[in-house]
């Protein structure tokens, strides 16, 4: 893609998802994905990613100055990648005058659904063995629409929220951890074909990465003008950070000060 001008109808997206372990960018034309790839997160992940979002740049022939508009993963996930990608994001915007668009991981993952059902579940992975979890209906664009507010429970209490819906897909990279919690409460709704439309409950298995999900809608989110400027975006936790949940308590402040009567 080396033509200045193939961007001005449709937008040129960089999308970043630092939610999980790995780093997935992804850059797309519009609804069109044009490069993407997802590397193992380690320690150095804040160093790294700005070698890695060059590297895709350079391998489709553009530069951060050809970007309209940034995508990003908002969470919920992993505290420190999220910070990581969100103050990348922001830079960028920031530095460029390019709007944002915040995705949620429940979001992404729902749209990888979008022409498969008319609601769906989307579950996706939290600390120690939890899911965060939400349900989602479409636009007629195939934007997601949250149905409830995103929370974080056990797959056992989650999949027992929904148990009342006769008809609903189940995505998101918790899935297929929790198949057996799911086939459980379906009972006779379950169903194995997973990607055709149909009753009763299934499970929907991604082709693509939360960074590519990410980048198709944000796409759908700027069409209808909801973007936020790097000063507006905010993270999703759903809850907070296990060190903040110690300082509220006290705990964190003990430990300081049983290291400085050590001293």
């Amino acid at each position: 893609m080396n033509d200045p001008n193939i961007h001005q109808s449709q937008p040129i997206i960089l999308a970043l998802d630092t939610s999980a372990r790995c780093t997935g960018i992804a850059l797309a034309h519009g609804e069109t994905i044009i490069e993407s790839l997802v590397v193992p997160g380690d320690e150095r992940r804040s160093e790294r990613l700005w070698l890695d979002l060059s590297e895709l740049l350079q391998s489709a022939g553009l530069t951060i100055a050809a970007v309209d508009l940034f995508g990003v993963c908002v969470g919920p996930g992993g505290f420190t990648g999220l910070r990581v990608g969100l103050a990348a994001v922001k830079g960028l915007a920031a530095a460029t005058g390019k709007p944002i668009a915040g995705v949620t991981a429940l979001e992404a993952a729902a749209f990888t659904a979008a022409n498969l059902a008319t609601t769906v579940c989307a579950m996706v992975g939290a600390y120690k063995g939890e899911v965060y979890w939400q349900r989602f209906a479409f636009d007629d664009r195939g934007l997601p629409v949250a149905l409830s507010e995103p929370l974080v429970s056990t797959s056992t209490e989650a999949v027992g929220q929904v148990a009342d819906l006769p008809d609903l897909v189940f995505v998101g990279d918790a899935v297929e951890a929790k198949a057996e919690v799911i086939r459980e409460i379906a009972g006779a709704r379950f169903r194995d074909e997973t990607n055709a439309l149909g009753s009763g409950w299934r499970i929907h298995r991604a082709t693509y990465s939360i960074a590519e999900a990410v980048a198709h809608v944000a796409y759908l989110k700027w069409q209808r003008g909801a973007v936020e400027t790097a000063a507006d975006l905010q993270a999703l936790y759903v809850r907070p950070a296990e060190a903040e949940v110690k300082l509220s308590l006290g705990l964190l402040g003990s430990k300081i000060e049983r290291s400085r009567k050590a001293d």
